[in-house]
């Protein structure tokens, strides 16, 4: 079914900005017809330097958390209660 009540598209006024610490960075290669570079981006020292701020900050890190695999399961309750204590 079409879309009876079109949305304008609103173009963002502020965009979100992390801070990339030198030592974060690896060079790999380079293009110098395109001036390009690829580097490898180190998530731990991003974390290091940027601390989640927003809701939506703090979910898409803990998706990340998820996706690289630093996350417990527990098959209790007892059990993350005592995790979520210690």
């Amino acid at each position: 079914m079409a879309n009876l009540y079109p949305v304008k598209t609103q173009k963002r006024t502020d965009e979100a900005m992390i801070s990339l610490p030198l030592s974060a960075l690896r060079y790999l290669s380079k293009y110098p017809r395109e001036k390009k570079i690829i580097v490898e981006i180190s998530v731990d020292e991003i974390r290091r330097v940027n601390k989640a701020q927003t809701l939506d900050e703090i979910i898409n890190e803990a998706r990340l958390d998820y996706v690289l695999g630093k996350h417990k399961t527990f098959s209790s309750a007892k059990d993350l209660i005592t995790e979520l204590h210690s």
